[in-house]
């Protein structure tokens, strides 16, 4: 496992990339997007990129579908590889409808996973819901990815204000990170509102923030715009190539690194 933040340790060592802090890192995270992975692709996920993943969200509530002790050892598997884990906000939303969202908590924090994820993907939740969740998942011990804004109604980014006062207000009950949903902003739109990115980013730290950026082009400009330290939430066949434009080695070297004169034959 790399602790080098110039990559000395690995191939090629040679040639010069970007530095990035070694892991656990705070900013710059790569958070990755599980639909139910099994051992084995996990298992060469984590050997073939596993200094460049920190988060692993466990999503879309397959975990529901999982034995107990295929989820405890996922886990395990991730946390020896210095990575977090998380589970999203889906089943979340359906422990909240049937009124058993403390119990929820409490058996995340006992199957070990470090946080849980506030989201509105399947129910319509308040910003004052989200809030109490929020505070709720604390005090149960958990860190919480708080998303603002919601899945099927890309008119949530409309105002920047709006979106503004929503991660100023998970930010305040207490939210580890403020995953910023990609639709309405860079998916499932005409044309990609980076000026409203731009406005967020103007507002709140960078390193508060989660970017979803599940193709090339957004991740591009999220790397070449906030520069190498943006938090962004990809799927895991993207790693590699999101953490070689963290390092400058792709999408025309957008750190600088590339220079130099050819030898001559």
């Amino acid at each position: 496992m790399s602790d080098d933040p110039l990559l000395y340790d690995k191939a090629f060592s040679f040639l010069r990339v970007a530095p990035r802090p070694s892991k656990p890192r705070e900013e710059g995270l790569t958070i990755v997007a599980d639909r139910g992975m099994g051992p084995r692709r996990l298992a060469d996920l984590l050997e073939s990129a596993g200094d460049y993943v920190d988060v692993f969200k466990i999503a879309i509530g397959a975990w529901r579908l999982q034995d107990e002790s295929f989820l405890a050892h996922k886990i395990e598997a991730l946390r020896e590889h210095r990575v977090r884990t998380f589970l999203a906000g889906d089943a979340t939303e359906a422990a909240v409808v049937q009124g058993v969202v403390e119990r929820f908590y409490e058996e995340a924090g006992r199957l070990g996973v470090d946080a849980v994820e506030v989201s509105s993907a399947q129910i319509a939740l308040g910003l004052e819901d989200k809030r109490r969740l929020v505070r709720l998942a604390a005090a149960a011990g958990l860190e919480v990815v708080a998303e603002a804004g919601r899945k099927g109604a890309p008119e949530w980014a409309r105002s920047t204000a709006q979106v503004q006062r929503e991660i100023e207000a998970l930010r305040d009950a207490g939210a580890w990170k403020v995953l910023v949903q990609g639709e309405g902003i860079v998916e499932g739109v005409e044309e990609r509102r980076y000026d409203l990115l731009q406005e967020i980013a103007a507002r709140f730290p960078l390193g508060d923030l989660v970017f979803q950026a599940k193709d090339g082009a957004a991740q591009e400009w999220f790397v070449s715009t906030f520069g190498n330290g943006v938090n962004l939430d990809v799927d895991d066949h993207q790693v590699l190539d999101l953490e070689l434009m963290r390092r400058g080695l792709r999408k025309r070297g957008v750190f600088g690194l590339v220079g130099g004169t050819v030898a001559e034959a």
